[in-house]
């Protein structure tokens, strides 16, 4: 039997090596992700967001369709969550009141939400002190029943059949008297790249 020509297994082993290490560098799509591959969590609209149109209503006054993509809040003026009063509960605070809401009123807000088309479990949380209903795209998506200000009163996931790209989240709260707040986020899962 012939003797392998040493050249040719020096040429074998370089490519070898180079055919590891090709395949041991990461693209940039997926160093992107979580260390561990699994899916992550991202903010879309954060506590204390900017950029909400609102309105402060007697109670149980009708505003028709607020709720709705194609409501004209473009007379209304534009603040910062969290929505309060000074004093109260121990969210009213300078740091955690920006705009805001008078006592025994309701406040209708409005915010738009971009969210990619992966978007998974789109969920909306946050604190309400006293009620609220919550809507996204015009569907009621949670009714609160929160009687004061409880952390986390509002949460819920949004089912995926009402999610578009451009989303409008609305929120009417309500209040009984005494303090007001309003503050939410809303998060989505962002699956992992395959």
């Amino acid at each position: 039997m012939p003797k392998p020509s040493r050249s040719l297994s020096t040429g074998v082993a370089a490519a070898a090596l180079l055919a590891t290490m090709a395949m041991s560098v990461t693209s940039p799509a997926f160093a992107a992700q979580p260390a561990n591959g699994r899916e992550s969590v991202v903010t879309e609209l954060d506590y204390n967001s900017t950029g909400w149109r609102y309105r402060q209503v007697p109670p149980a006054t009708d505003v028709p369709l607020f709720y709705e993509r194609g409501f004209d809040d473009s007379e209304w003026p534009t603040g910062q969550a969290g929505f309060g009063t000074a004093g109260g509960c121990s969210f009213n605070t300078p740091a955690n009141v920006k705009t805001p809401w008078a006592r025994n009123t309701d406040i209708l807000v409005r915010h738009w939400l971009h969210l990619p088309r992966n978007a998974q479990q789109v969920r909306i949380e946050g604190t309400i002190d006293n009620d609220a209903q919550v809507y996204l795209n015009g569907h009621l998506v949670q009714s609160v029943r929160s009687g004061y200000c409880r952390t986390g009163a509002i949460d819920v996931v949004v089912p995926a059949e009402y999610l578009e790209c451009c989303n409008l989240l609305a929120i009417r709260g309500h209040d009984y008297g005494g303090s007001t707040y309003l503050n939410v986020r809303v998060t989505y899962v962002k699956p992992p790249q395959v």
